[in-house]
């Protein structure tokens, strides 16, 4: 069949228009560089990922909108690929007209007929955030004094934290796929079944205080909080609890209340023991009517504490 430059020219128009519908409709960043580093052509995404008008961008140096700290790195990367780097892929800081930083994700790749780089950029700000949120909240984590353990719908342990370690025993290694119910002590099913029961219905529990077993099999007073996981469609897919050793906090409470148990029983005493002491250094006889001072004294020796307070009755006031 005879070549036909009409059908070629045809074809190639298909093409072009083809690649130009792809290139304006992409999701990603499109864009053409010259070898002298000047932009040649953007697509809309380029305009609204970075803010700016395609008038403003054209004959624009590429690297005069990036960070100015990613500004070296990013030319060493222009530069390998006017070299002749067939790829590169990196990530690295943008500026958007309005001032703010836009995290950009590129791959390159050069014509060096044409002396031209052809540049795919994806806006991954979101994920560097997301990832930055990550990498805070897993120090919390991993610093924090509380056991902090993640499970999944069946209790099946998916996280555990340094101080879960160190309340419990247990490694992570191997408590990570072990069941909840290995810290529950025998006794206290039914509780942890109430709230487990409370969490699969979207509820939270807050210092919920119980009792869980150690790796040693001793039994210790904790205070425990237990929060839904969802994911981003709000679907239930796990539980995060925080616990705290309270066994401590309870002794020191029990000393507590047993110190004010002594203490009103002392207070008691000491008012009739007031009551008792109290004597008419003339007569001898005690000014509440209940006793003489040889029974007192009786009351001394038995209470080496107790010391005789002396005054004047009424019949003696006056002397």
């Amino acid at each position: 069949m005879a070549d036909n430059p009409e059908r070629r020219a045809r074809s190639r128009r298909l093409e072009d228009h083809q690649r130009d519908q792809l290139f304006q409709l992409s999701l990603d960043i499109l864009c053409v560089v010259g070898f002298d580093g000047l932009l040649r052509q953007v697509n809309p995404a380029f305009e609204r990922v970075l803010g700016y008008e395609a008038s403003e961008l054209l004959a624009r140096p590429i690297l005069s909108l990036c960070h100015a700290a990613d500004r070296d790195a990013a030319r060493q990367q222009f530069e390998r690929v006017t070299q002749g780097a067939l790829a590169i892929s990196f990530e690295n800081r943008w500026l958007h007209r309005d001032g703010s930083i836009r995290w950009l994700q590129w791959n390159g790749t050069p014509d060096v007929d044409q002396q031209l780089v052809y540049a795919a950029g994806r806006d991954v700000t979101d994920r560097r955030r997301f990832e930055a949120e990550l990498a805070r909240l897993a120090s919390i984590v991993e610093s924090s004094d509380d056991a902090i353990i993640g499970m999944d719908l069946e209790g099946t342990i998916q996280t555990w934290n340094p101080a879960a370690e160190r309340l419990f025993g247990w490694t992570a290694l191997e408590a990570r796929g072990s069941n909840m119910s290995m810290l529950v002590p025998p006794g206290h099913a039914d509780h942890s079944e109430q709230v487990l029961a409370m969490i699969q219905r979207g509820q939270r529990v807050t210092h919920y205080e119980t009792f869980r077993r150690r790796k040693n099999s001793e039994v210790i007073g904790v205070s425990l909080s237990v929060s839904p996981v969802r994911d981003a469609d709000a679907t239930l897919i796990g539980f995060s609890s925080i616990i705290r050793d309270v066994t401590e906090r309870r002794r020191a409470e029990s000393e507590r209340l047993n110190l004010l148990q002594q203490l009103e029983h002392a207070l008691s005493r000491a008012k009739r023991l007031t009551g008792a002491l109290h004597y008419c250094d003339v007569c001898h006889r005690v000014r509440d009517e209940k006793g003489y001072w040889t029974d007192i004294m009786q009351y001394i020796d038995d209470h080496a504490d107790a010391r005789p307070i002396p005054g004047r009755c009424p019949d003696h006031a006056e002397e």
